[in-house]
């Protein structure tokens, strides 16, 4: 239940919620879409099947386990209403994701000189 896919803190997060409820599968359900929605964005910038599987391992465990608290709060309280839009914005992830791209840091001109020592046996 969620163990490799996420970080050790929101697992057990996670883990405290279903035996609070002593696993009621809908609460299994509402956790497995608030991860698809919070990851919506990664999910919607995939354009291959390789990019689409990376989301589906790596992503989930770069979550905030504050973020998937929020937003299992969130959902728990407005699954009625199915307000699920701003879900993904809950993801403090997507701010990351997003200035990653417009700072770039580079090298130019740089040459290196490998020295090998030379042992000479006698």
């Amino acid at each position: 239940m969620f163990i490799g896919i996420l970080n050790s803190n929101a697992v057990l997060y996670l883990w405290d919620q279903f035996f609070l409820t002593q696993w009621d599968i809908d609460y299994l359900e509402h956790a497995t879409k608030v991860i698809f929605y919070l990851l919506r964005s990664h999910f919607l910038r995939a354009n291959d099947y390789e990019q689409m599987r990376l989301v589906f391992l790596v992503e989930p465990s770069r979550l905030y386990t504050s973020d998937i608290q929020t937003a299992f709060i969130y959902f728990d309280l407005n699954q009625q209403q199915e307000t699920t839009q701003s879900i993904p914005s809950i993801n403090r992830q997507n701010l990351i994701t997003k200035s990653e791209g417009k700072h770039r840091i580079g090298f130019k001109n740089i040459s290196l000189n490998l020295l090998v020592p030379v042992v000479i046996e006698r």
